[in-house]
C-alpha cells in the first residue's frame, strides 16, 4: 500500500491522539511524529493484522511511549559525520 494513502487512513486517529497530547502539555508533538513512531518503532517488525488493532494501539499510545522513542532516535540517528567534527578540538 502506498505510504501516503496508508498515512491518510490513520489521520483522524492521529489527530485525536495529538489533541490529547496537547491537552496534557506536549504541544511540540505532531501527527507526523506519531506516524514516524508507529512505522519506525512500534510496527517496525510486525504491524497488527487488523485495522481495529492498529487503531487500538494508537489510542493506547502515551506521551511517554513517544518520548522514549524520540530520545532513542536522537541518540542513534542524529550523529554528526566524522567529517564534520573538528578532531583537533577534541585533543
Amino acid at each position: 500500500m502506498d505510504s501516503f494513502v496508508e498515512y491518510e487512513r490513520y489521520t483522524p486517529w492521529l489527530s485525536l491522539k495529538i489533541k490529547e497530547f496537547h491537552k496534557l502539555g506536549y504541544s511540540q508533538i505532531n501527527e507526523e511524529d506519531l506516524w514516524r513512531y508507529l512505522t519506525r518503532f512500534s510496527w517496525k517488525r510486525k504491524t497488527p493484522e487488523h485495522y481495529y488493532q492498529q487503531i487500538s494501539q494508537i489510542c493506547k499510545l502515551s506521551p511517554n511511549d513517544y518520548l522514549d522513542f524520540a530520545s532513542l532516535e536522537a541518540q542513534i540517528y542524529k550523529v554528526d559525520s566524522l567529517d564534520l567534527m573538528e578532531i583537533d578540538d577534541l585533543l
